[in-house]
């Protein structure tokens, strides 16, 4: 029979390098208490390290194709697929392929557009994709996928013209991602594993009157980032007329650096937006064009720096935190960050000040930066006000060594 040990690396969230113990593991499978060595093990050895779902694309025309994805426990992926003409038209297509899990959660999306030609174009019958890759949202939800995952596709075609341009893709995949949000209230995150969408970068983004990154769709408000789609809201409904948006201003940048040094991207690249994520959540996400919208809600977008409420009590504390994922979005790969983010709930870091600063999750990370911050009212009423704070009258903290050692060295 194999040991415990063994069946637990098999199901890769629990993968070294990290430290997890029994309960983890019995609450990660969600099974019930008490729980039997064996009845443990049978479970972790049920779970398939991979798992390929398929669907045939029909049309009413003389066109179809097939779409699969193959996805993998530790995070791996392969989606591919094709679509062919099969009679005297030519067409222009543009396929969706979202897998599906429990709870009406969007996991991973492939996104593909092309032409293929009929017997009236010389050209090819047949365009195939194939894309390999790694997403830690696979590997975050495994159990969830393994059990329940199903796959849809979405598919548009026409006989003339060529689908391919930013805007029409990003308009497909925003109308597709809107209408999903407003069925599924409970979505919060579409990761798109095709990579037409990161072609974005270095072109005009087709919703001129909003931040580079967002827009509209199903009465639904998108934020887009290089991997990933994130549904947002604003005070009194996703209207264009309401979001605002801004770069961090100088007062703002020199408030930053005296915390985070020289660490952070330019001020420029930081977009301070009025939205919220689902359930009034702040939320950071890596954009287009290497900016970073940085979404902190009506109550904070004018005056971040003086903003306080009861759970960041200290002003300018919720900024520091939401400037610390800027920091970490700005070193992680973009879907890594975005996907730690959804799944990240556990805030306090707790006390084991020996933990390397990679142990901690996202939350946690920022929770020690804003908490080191706001440690000390004294230091923060009277010296913090300085251009240039003498840091030797700040009273030493607990987390001195995270902030010298990592944030301030930008260091992993």
């Amino acid at each position: 029979m194999s040991s415990l040990s063994s069946s637990i690396r098999k199901y890769h969230l629990f993968a070294p390098p990290r430290i997890i113990n029994t309960s983890e593991v019995i609450d990660g499978l969600q099974l019930r208490r008490p729980v039997s060595l064996k009845d443990l093990i049978r479970r972790l050895s049920s779970l398939p390290t991979e798992f390929r779902l398929t669907g045939q694309i029909t049309t009413d025309a003389a066109l179809g194709g097939l779409a699969e994805m193959v996805l993998r426990s530790d995070g791996t992926y392969t989606c591919s697929g094709h679509m062919r003409a099969t009679g005297l038209p030519s067409f222009a297509f543009h396929v969706t392929a979202t897998v599906e899990s429990a709870g009406g959660r969007f996991v991973p999306t492939s996104v593909h557009q092309g032409r293929v030609f009929g017997t009236d174009t010389p050209g090819d019958r047949q365009r195939d994709w194939s894309e390999n890759g790694h997403n830690e949202n696979i590997r975050q939800i495994w159990l969830s996928i393994a059990d329940s995952a199903t796959l849809s596709i979405r598919k548009e075609y026409n006989l003339s013209g060529t689908l391919g341009t930013l805007t029409d893709i990003v308009v497909a995949f925003a109308e597709f991602v809107g209408l999903a949000a407003a069925t599924h209230p409970g979505l919060a995150l579409a990761v798109t594993l095709g990579s037409n969408l990161g072609e974005a970068a270095g072109e005009p983004w087709p919703f001129p009157r909003l931040p580079v990154g967002m827009t509209i769709a199903a009465g639904v408000l998108l934020v887009f980032g290089p991997g990933a789609v994130v549904v947002a809201i604003v005070a009194g409904g996703a209207a264009e007329a309401l979001i605002r948006h801004r770069p961090l201003n100088d007062d703002e940048a020199h408030f930053a650096a005296k915390v985070f040094g020289n660490t952070l991207p330019p001020a420029e690249q930081i977009i301070l937006t009025n939205a919220l994520g689902l359930g009034n959540r702040r939320f950071v996400i890596p954009g287009f064009g290497s900016s970073y919208l940085v979404n902190l809600g009506d109550a904070a977008f004018d005056n971040p720096t003086t903003f306080h409420n009861t759970r960041y009590p200290q002003p300018g504390q919720i900024l520091i935190h939401e400037l610390t994922h800027v920091w970490q979005a700005k070193r992680w790969p973009a879907v890594t960050y975005l996907c730690e983010g959804v799944f990240e709930s556990t805030y306090d870091p707790g006390n084991d000040l020996s933990k390397p600063w990679s142990a901690y999750g996202i939350e946690q990370q920022a929770t020690i930066v804003d908490n080191w911050y706001a440690a000390d009212l004294a230091f923060l009423a009277t010296e913090f006000t300085k251009p240039n704070p003498d840091w030797t009258k700040k009273a030493r903290h607990k987390f001195d060594h995270y902030i010298n050692g990592n944030i301030r060295a930008g260091l992993l």
